[in-house]
């Protein structure tokens, strides 16, 4: 009979000379399988060994802990690429879907998962965007001493060196109708620059439509009055420096706190250079337990650095690893 030992007792004389009444069925049912995953709960194992010594009931508790924990960890890969394209196509805000049919994904790879009590982030691949302009920032509101009403331009959305972007400014500010006369002093030194024009005027960068101040060096405050020259406040952040990775499913126990009180499962620094791939590792992110949930979807968003908007990636890419752990048992 193979992988079957035969329980050995220490309690002392049996009665070998009395016939048994016992069945075929009633001894196999006193024999006690090693075999992984085959558990006999009808056969009491205290005090019984097997014939190598070892005593059944420490067996039990280490198959069990090997092969049957009350906590299951597993990594799901998660990818923007797999996500039907739309009119509205976003890799800034995407969900994925792990079960169900018709879905806008591919889950033949999923299932759900239920009793899920824990989650983070292993692993992130996503672009640091190649614009410096794009339309989270493009809006400058200006208002001309002799005019009577705001004038709203556009910057057209783009790569641009620190000399273009200054450039560009003052190019599009004098080709509106309403607009002219505008030049520009570029410091290369200092990183800032000064806006000028014979007639005075103020620049509203509080209302326009965006954060195009923190590209010129700007506060986010509208000017009280009318000057003939602006000059940069501060040196010019001319790139985004981090996003904020936001999963709406995950309760906000798991995630880390701040002032918008969204989900955010962690922050990832764009350090490497406009136009590459940022490749993040977050091993050291604790686990943080909730109560248990079913997780049938991933809803992916990034947010920019500057305010409450949508990383503006030009629609490239992005992947990440995830665990997850859930409870074998639920009581």
């Amino acid at each position: 009979m193979d992988n079957v030992i035969i329980p050995y007792a220490d309690d002392g004389d049996s009665s070998d000379n009395e016939p048994s009444d016992s069945s075929s069925d009633d001894e196999h049912s006193q024999l006690l399988s090693n075999n992984v995953g085959v558990l006999y709960n009808q056969f009491n194992i205290k005090d019984t060994k097997f014939m190598n010594m070892e005593s059944a009931e420490e067996y039990q508790k280490k198959r069990n802990e090997l092969f049957t924990p009350e906590l299951r960890k597993l990594r799901i890969l998660v990818d923007s690429k797999n996500v039907d394209h739309t009119s509205d196509h976003s890799t800034s805000n995407y969900t994925i879907h792990f079960d169900g049919d018709n879905q806008s994904n591919s889950t033949s790879g999923y299932g759900a998962f239920d009793n899920v009590i824990g989650f983070r982030l292993i692993k992130g691949i996503l672009p640091n965007s190649i614009y410096q302009i794009n339309d989270n920032n493009k809006n400058v509101i200006v208002k001309l001493s002799t005019g009577v009403s705001d004038v709203s331009v556009n910057l057209t959305p783009g790569s641009y060196t620190f000399n273009e972007l200054g450039d560009h400014l003052v190019d599009t500010l004098n080709a509106h109708g309403s607009l002219s006369g505008f030049s520009i002093t570029k410091d290369e030194i200092k990183y800032k620059y000064t806006i000028s024009n014979s007639t005075h005027f103020r620049i509203k960068w509080k209302t326009s439509e965006g954060s195009a101040w923190r590209l010129f060096g700007f506060l986010n405050i509208d000017d009280t009055s009318d000057t003939g020259s602006k000059q940069s406040a501060n040196v010019v952040q001319q790139n985004i420096q981090f996003v904020d990775l936001v999963i709406p499913e995950i309760p906000y126990i798991a995630c880390k706190r701040n002032s918008s009180g969204k989900n955010i499962i962690d922050r990832i620094p764009l350090n490497e250079s406009s136009g590459s791939m940022i490749a993040y590792s977050s091993d050291i992110n604790p686990n943080n337990y909730f109560h248990p949930i079913k997780l049938n979807k991933l809803t992916i968003q990034l947010y920019e650095d500057t305010s409450d908007t949508l990383y503006d990636c030009q629609n490239n890419d992005n992947s990440f690893e995830f665990e997850i752990t859930m409870l074998n048992h639920l009581a």
